[in-house]
């Protein structure tokens, strides 16, 4: 499963820098017959490209870990103002359930709320650095991201 869908992924991104590459050269065969990544802008780019995918790793556990937290936080406050919870009570035999579904809010919020600057990085990285620096920059960000 986990190497097939990462041997996919590096294939997948292989294609769309082929594809860029295919793009840029029907434009102006000369210029962007190929990529040298000893010139300054491409591998300035090639570095930027490699920071990503750590950076946007580094950016999803940390939201994990705040999301947890949170989580942590609200199961001790509901343990803390209802001791009962998961005993069962002497007379009914019935037992107090926790509160499931703030568990289930407070996971989807942060899911929602705390992956828009990962999915933003994401997104706006080859978007500025192909607006800002260009066509060679962008081919180098795109090179790191795939290596």
């Amino acid at each position: 499963g986990k190497g097939f869908a990462i041997g996919s992924a590096a294939f997948v991104s292989l294609a769309l820098f082929s594809g860029y590459m295919t793009i840029l050269q029907s434009r102006d065969v000369e210029q962007f017959s190929h990529v040298d990544i000893l010139h300054a802008f491409p591998f300035a780019g090639l570095l930027v490209g490699a920071m990503i995918p750590y950076w946007f790793s580094a950016m999803t556990m940390g939201a994990v870990g705040r999301a947890a937290h949170d989580m942590v936080v609200h199961v001790r406050n509901e343990f803390e103002e209802h001791e009962d919870i998961l005993k069962p009570d002497p007379d009914t035999g019935m037992t107090r359930q926790p509160d499931y579904s703030a568990c289930i809010r407070i996971s989807t919020e942060a899911s929602l709320k705390e992956m828009i600057p990962p999915g933003a990085l994401v997104m706006g990285t080859p978007l500025i650095v192909g607006f800002i620096f260009g066509c060679k920059a962008l081919a180098g960000v795109l090179i790191g991201a795939l290596v």
